[in-house]
């Protein structure tokens, strides 16, 4: 059975300490970008948040959507022990296969629609360099998800700025 396309950026599974999920608000930059949840977040060089660009210091995911240029407050994930599905993009890379565990790897951002993220995981890109935004962990364990095109997989984000920045080395 094929795995259905349906981007939705990153959702919070569990925590790797068996941990409660928890958001905190966050500071919006006044010029933001469009954010959906489930969004990758950065935080600027003023101490704000907006949405992560592919290859950005990811240090969060959004809970809550944000109009562009809303400025104020939203909820986000910004515990760096959190494990979040995300959806692969389209097969032709080596993210498909259960070789990619433990690999990095990056993602594509696109606006908003209907407030939840359109966030993907990039198939491509899965790679040992240490500075790709997120870690695969495994495939999300669901009976509609199987490796290959478009699969979920779990990941952690990599380079949180509150582990130093630059992750880990892929295996």
């Amino acid at each position: 059975m094929a795995n259905r396309d349906n981007p939705s950026g990153f959702t919070p599974r569990y925590h790797l300490t068996g941990g409660e999920i928890r958001t905190e608000q966050i500071g919006l930059a006044a010029a933001n970008t469009i954010i959906g949840v489930g969004d990758p977040l950065l935080q600027t060089n003023a101490g704000l948040w907006d949405r992560a660009a592919a290859s950005d210091v990811v240090s969060a995911i959004a809970a809550q959507a944000a109009a562009a240029s809303a400025g104020g407050t939203i909820l986000a994930y910004r515990d760096p022990n959190i494990v979040f599905s995300a959806q692969t993009d389209d097969g032709t890379g080596t993210a498909t296969a259960q070789t990619a565990v433990n690999l990095n790897i990056n993602f594509i951002i696109g606006n908003a629609t209907n407030g939840r993220s359109i966030a993907e995981l990039d198939e491509t890109s899965a790679d040992t360099t240490a500075t790709l935004p997120f870690k695969i962990r495994e495939r999300y364990l669901a009976i509609d998800n199987a490796y290959g095109e478009f699969n979920q997989l779990l990941v952690t984000i990599n380079n949180h700025k509150d582990k130093g920045g630059t992750g880990t080395v892929g295996l």
